[in-house]
């Protein structure tokens, strides 16, 4: 990976397992907080978070959907071919994540903190990152299309090999670094947001 405008990669620090074998569900007593343990092809449906405490985590080939999550703190975790579905992670905090290889739907990460977070090939279509503040975080290679960035704060963020087409809230990348090739997706919405009219030649 490149060097960054902050002058160094980006890169998250991997989980501290305290399994050594994946599990499929998560423990019964578990309401708010996880910490340690590695899931592979589990189910975690419907469940409203308050102020969870998400720490040393693992997911592989999970199903993370219509889960509701306010001022939660995830740190030290590694998200990798899972789907996640109607996620709300408002007001919360990410710190040392990677996310990898997953299909977003109606995911939510309004008004949260990102610290040393990668996200490389996933499609991140649609996905709400309004007043989100982007402190040393990479987004690789996945689909940003329709991606709203209304109101987020960019203390240095690398886009890189992304789809930007019809992205929102183009003002909310100020300082962000962008490959020239990606450019051309974003000009249009980047023209709208400064008030030009575009006509076909």
């Amino acid at each position: 990976m490149n060097e960054t405008t902050c002058g160094r990669p980006h890169h998250a620090t991997p989980p501290n397992l305290t399994v050594d074998a994946p599990v499929a569900d998560a423990p019964d007593d578990c309401e708010d907080d996880l910490h340690g343990l590695w899931f592979q092809h589990a189910r975690i449906l419907e469940r409203d978070l308050d102020r969870p405490g998400l720490t040393d985590l693992r997911f592989e080939d999970c199903d993370l959907s219509a889960i509701v999550a306010s001022g939660a703190m995830l740190r030290r975790t590694v998200i990798a071919t899972t789907r996640v579905r109607a996620i709300v992670f408002a007001k919360g905090q990410i710190e040392d994540t990677i996310v990898h290889d997953c299909q977003t739907t109606e995911l939510s990460l309004r008004f949260t903190r990102l610290r040393q977070v990668v996200f490389r090939d996933c499609d991140l279509s649609g996905v709400d990152f309004y007043n989100t503040t982007f402190d040393h975080v990479t987004i690789d290679s996945c689909d940003l299309q329709r991606a709203q960035f209304d109101a987020a704060i960019v203390k240095c963020l690398a886009i890189t090999s992304c789809n930007l087409a019809g992205v929102t809230g183009v003002t909310g990348l100020r300082g962000a670094q962008i490959d020239m090739s990606d450019l051309p997706a974003l000009a249009p919405s980047l023209a709208h947001e400064i008030g030009l009219k575009l006509r076909d030649a």
